[in-house]
């Protein structure tokens, strides 16, 4: 398939990307056509809220540059940018309280992440094989994310 996540449903789809509409009547993306570049994720589809990046929405999209979230989004899911190799730096708006786990583990060329001080949840190995943990635990060995 063309997509590196087609989900197994979805209500519809935004350029590249498969989106849900919960039960509260918000967005949550879902996944992303696997040749995308460059993404920029809007704050709302069809007047409802986008709230949230799904478990594996983007995992091993190898092509994806540059994301852009924005600060309607409340959570990044389990592995939701997992393997995203091209990825060399990611803004979480400090809108978001809580990061899945393995959200970004492998993104291989990921030096600059800016994480707000909104986070009070990460999940395990979130961080892991990117060169920024690399690069923090460098700095401090008492860095664990």
């Amino acid at each position: 398939s063309a997509s590196a996540y087609v989900p197994d449903s979805y209500s519809g789809t935004y350029g590249d990307l498969y989106y849900i509409v919960t039960d509260a009547g918000e967005i949550e993306i879902n996944g992303c056509e696997k040749s995308a570049t460059t993404v920029k994720i809007p704050a709302e589809i069809d007047g409802k809220p986008v709230t949230s990046i799904g478990n594996g929405a983007f995992i091993a999209c190898s092509s994806l540059t540059e994301i852009t979230i924005p600060g309607s989004v409340t959570s990044i899911g389990v592995q939701a940018f997992e393997e995203c190799s091209s990825l060399t730096e990611i803004t979480i708006p400090n809108s978001v309280t809580s990061i899945g786990v393995r959200a970004f583990r492998n993104c291989g060329n990921l030096t600059e992440i800016t994480i707000p001080d909104s986070i009070t949840s990460i999940g395990a190995e979130a961080f892991d094989g990117t060169p920024w943990l690399t690069a923090k635990q460098a700095e401090n060995p008492l860095v664990i994310v």
